[in-house]
């Protein structure tokens, strides 16, 4: 269970109280001149506060760390990527890009259903949660294209294998108005972070045949990186999902998948994984 910030106390909420609230970083050299610790004292407490998921590490000299903003100070804002036609008039620029954004949100509610039900089903999954990750507002994920649409996890036993493996499985979302090989390097980003990942096209079929050409390019891609595509004629009905490229699992590092767990899923889902790891 993560951490609740009003309960830190001692180093912990000094080193905490230290970290510019509004997600900047911060290096660790800065932080333990200003606080006045050796080196042993500040990473105990900073190593703490890594694993509560209340603060990430960063790039930098001497390494940084930010804080993980809390969900009450999100405003709800997406910014999905959009590839557009430069040249073209503003106002049909602003009027393309809005079209995108809105089809794009109205496709992830009916196909986290789907995710969680037939789609699992089908590939013998048996998720803790599938969550809508996509919609986060201004809370520090990562950086550019670190925050999938949709996630799904779960904790995977065998009969002959021991341990419990946490499966983490990411899905980039795109509207027929938005079908182009970027998806597949948002994935990429994703995977990083992540067991299996998938970009997930939405392709009327009063399109597929305008829109063959594109999705086509977008396998390629996916095919040499080992993203999966998966293209889906009616967002709410499985019956309409076909599976393009399979997704390649691999085994993302553990402290990257642990800070991915601790900063994109919601507090009832961290707990589930935890409690089944136990």
């Amino acid at each position: 269970m993560p951490v609740d910030p009003s309960a830190l106390h001692g180093d912990h909420e000094e080193l905490f109280a230290a970290i510019p609230t509004e997600g900047t970083t911060i290096s660790n050299p800065t932080l333990q001149r200003r606080l006045g610790w050796d080196g042993t004292r500040y990473f105990r407490a900073r190593d703490a506060l890594v694993d509560g998921g209340l603060i990430v590490r960063g790039r930098g000299r001497g390494g940084v760390v930010r804080r993980v903003v809390s969900d009450d100070d999100t405003v709800a804002e997406r910014t999905i990527a959009v590839v557009v036609d430069t040249t073209a008039d503003p106002e049909t620029t602003a009027a393309t890009v809005e079209a995108v954004i809105k089809n794009e949100l109205a496709l992830y509610d009916p196909m986290r259903h789907v995710i969680a039900t037939d789609w699992a089903q089908d590939h013998r999954r048996d998720p803790l949660a599938v969550e809508i990750t996509a919609l986060q507002g201004r809370r520090a994920t990562g950086g550019t294209w670190s925050r999938p649409d949709i996630v799904s996890v779960e904790v995977r036993t065998f009969a002959y294998v021991p341990g419990k493996y946490l499966e983490v499985a990411t899905f980039e979302v795109k509207a027929s108005n938005a079908v182009n090989v970027q998806a597949v390097y948002e994935a990429l980003a994703h995977r990083r972070s992540a067991t299996h990942s998938y970009v997930l096209l939405h392709i009327p079929a009063d399109q597929a045949d305008h829109l063959e050409d594109a999705v086509a390019d977008v396998a390629e891609a996916a095919r040499a990186h080992g993203i999966g595509v998966i293209t889906a004629a009616d967002p709410h009905d499985y019956d309409t999902w076909e599976d393009r490229e399979e997704a390649r699992r691999v085994e993302p590092d553990p402290e990257r998948l642990n800070t991915f767990v601790a900063t994109q899923l919601a507090p009832t889902t961290r707990d589930l994984i935890s409690r089944r790891l136990r």
